[in-house]
């Protein structure tokens, strides 16, 4: 099934944001975004992230979550407003921050060779103590390869952050993600992500000190036309460096309903 079919039943995909230290963010999250537009559709979305590790690593049991509210209110631009909560290892849930999200999709889906959108992240910490900051950069979506008849998607983000305000840094955190799946159809979608953490581009340090993981990821969507489209997706993450958790299993629940 072509990945342009499967946007036509409303099956998308999504990525990044802050990585500044003391403060929760789209990074945390764990999640890949995708550069598809839903035109005037509206999004309940809630996000899960929690990490595993030995007990006195200081990184297990990470914990971040997330409730989004969007709408695609053109063509071309969706935004959403995002609540985070999360629960540092020993800690107990706390409102972390409010962000607004936009996605500017660049190229009409399918048209290309591939699809590329503009994603801009404000984060608004829930502390006065901490810096306000500012993700962008691009998502890109391509279709390409074949594995047992099956096609493959693929998506890239590449996130850039900066900070303003309080206790802000000069550094530029990074964060990518790449996610590949096999278009078997709309309901079971297998494939893997892989998900890298730089604190600051300008002085990324070694490899141990920079967070990486690669995992399996199942993706899936149920539509319920006209009430709306219910996805899913369920993946688990290894840590490839010292600076990772050994594990993190994270999750995505979505409702979208047309309007």
């Amino acid at each position: 099934m072509k990945a342009k079919n499967i946007e036509r039943l409303g099956f998308t995909v999504s990525l990044f944001g802050p990585l500044a230290a003391g403060s929760a963010g789209v990074a945390d999250e764990l999640k890949v975004r995708y550069p598809i537009v839903d035109y005037r559709e509206f999004e309940l979305e809630h996000n899960g992230v929690t990490t595993f590790d030995t007990a006195k690593s200081g990184k297990s049991n990470d914990q971040f979550y997330t409730i989004e509210w969007g709408a695609g209110v053109l063509p071309f631009w969706f935004v959403e407003l995002e609540h985070e909560l999360a629960a540092p290892t020993a800690a107990n849930i706390t409102y972390e921050a409010t962000t607004t999200e936009n996605y500017f999709q660049l190229t009409p889906t399918g048209k290309y060779w591939g699809d590329l959108t503009f994603f801009a992240e404000y984060s608004q910490p829930a502390h006065k103590a901490d810096a306000k900051s500012f993700t962008f950069g691009p998502l890109g979506q391509t279709e390409f390869g074949e594995i047992a008849g099956y096609s493959a998607l693929h998506t890239i983000n590449l996130l850039f952050t900066r900070e303003v305000g309080n206790n802000s840094t000069n550094a530029t955190p990074f964060f990518g993600a790449w996610q590949s799946r096999l278009l078997i159809n709309s309901y079971f979608q297998p494939g893997f992500e892989y998900y890298g953490m730089i604190d600051d581009l300008g002085a990324p340090g070694k490899w141990a000190d920079q967070q990486h993981r690669i995992g399996p990821v199942l993706v899936g969507l149920q539509n319920f036309a006209p009430y709306g489209k219910f996805k899913y997706e369920l993946g688990y993450q290894f840590g490839l460096t010292q600076a990772t958790a050994r594990g993190a299993i994270r999750w995505r629940l979505e409702y979208e309903i047309p309007f």
